[in-house]
């Protein structure tokens, strides 16, 4: 069973002045690795920027982890909810739900929780 505390959010969002590191175009995560395309490639805010990752801290299995919540398994309705979120607003449960049922199925195949390289994003527009 997963728990999440909302506040923690690492959201990767760039408006379109955003300089870009080679090495990080994305940014980093709170442990240090670089953000990647996820699972849905670079979505377009309204605000002109991208988002690739929106990730939450939760505890599975006993253990804090950080997991995106832009996965697969999101409707175009969720997918534009986290696209209009501004600071401070609260992610539906049924976007962390899917989330955390995508993190434990990756870890149960012996996967990361976020995209890799080599998973080629599905773009969404």
């Amino acid at each position: 069973m997963a728990t999440v505390p909302l506040s923690k959010m690492y959201p990767t969002m760039f408006p379109p002045e955003a300089p870009a590191d080679p090495a990080a175009p994305y940014g980093l995560r709170p442990d240090g690795n670089p953000k990647g395309k996820g699972y849905l490639g670079e979505l377009k805010r309204p605000d002109g920027g991208v988002m690739t990752e929106y990730s939450v801290g939760v505890e599975l299995d006993g253990q804090e982890r950080d997991i995106p919540t832009i996965v697969p398994t999101l409707t175009q309705k969720e997918i534009d909810h986290l696209l209009n979120m501004n600071d401070g607003d609260k992610i539906p449960k049924s976007i962390i739900d899917k989330a955390v049922q995508h993190a434990e199925k990756r870890i149960a195949d012996g996967k990361d929780v976020f995209a890799g390289s080599d998973e080629s994003p599905a773009e969404k527009k």
